[in-house]
């Protein structure tokens, strides 16, 4: 479904990411770990455009769309829940997910309907700001706002950053469903317990480089502590 070969980009002059090789396919979850500031999210803004690539190639579904622009993507059937529970603060539960459904296929409704029972949390706050939501709660609101056009990927950023246990365990379950119904799923993910009970793959970075990957069944606790511990 992605396949992301040789990967290069940064900012400026200044590059952050080399030679990045990540993959994943329908109904797979592919999980991205490392310390804090080793590329984890500019790989993920590189693979939905907003972070223009320098050299590699992005594959989506057979198609190479390294030069494709960021709408054409979502268009193309890519999702993508941004780190920080992003949402349209001014609008209500519903309006962000009206939003969203606006570009989207005539079965949005549907769609709409269909995030509502992943997250029933949400039911009850259809007419409340997305401002007012707790952490969790808009969190929530950004996987769902991101799932209506109903994409075959879903790229998530550190979904469960800052939330309270319970709600964690509700995101986590919620991905698993998700991808159980064939939609690949490139996480980015700070909680090893969560990662490992989700993921298929485990990809980890330091200074924007690969220095682990491979089945998330053969990720040890020794790898754990080599790779990731501050």
């Amino acid at each position: 479904m992605l396949e992301i070969r040789g990967l290069c980009s940064g900012y400026g002059r200044a590059q952050v990411l080399f030679d990045v090789d990540v993959a994943v396919g329908a109904g797979q979850v592919a999980c991205v770990m490392g310390r804090n500031g080793v590329g984890k999210t500019t790989l993920l803004n590189t693979v939905m455009g907003l972070v223009p690539a320098v050299r590699g190639t992005v594959v989506f579904d057979g198609t190479d769309i390294t030069r494709t622009p960021t709408h054409a993507r979502v268009r193309s059937g890519m999702g993508y829940a941004p780190q920080g529970h992003e949402t349209f603060a001014p609008l209500t539960v519903w309006e962000n997910l009206r939003v969203a459904a606006d570009g989207a296929s005539r079965g949005a409704q549907v769609s709409i309907e269909a995030q509502l029972e992943l997250f029933p949390r949400l039911k009850p706050l259809l007419k409340r700001r997305a401002g007012l939501l707790s952490g969790g709660q808009a969190q929530q609101l950004a996987i769902a706002r991101a799932l209506v056009a109903d994409p075959r990927l879903l790229v998530l950023d550190e979904p469960t950053e800052g939330i309270q246990p319970s709600i964690v365990a509700e995101i986590a379950e919620a991905i698993a469903r998700v991808a159980a119904r064939g939609v690949a799923v490139l996480l980015v993910e700070q909680y090893l317990d969560v990662a490992l009970g989700l993921a298929d793959t485990v990809t980890v970075m330091d200074a924007g480089r690969v220095v682990y990957a491979g089945e998330a069944s053969g990720f040890s606790s020794d790898d754990a502590a080599r790779l990731l511990a501050v």
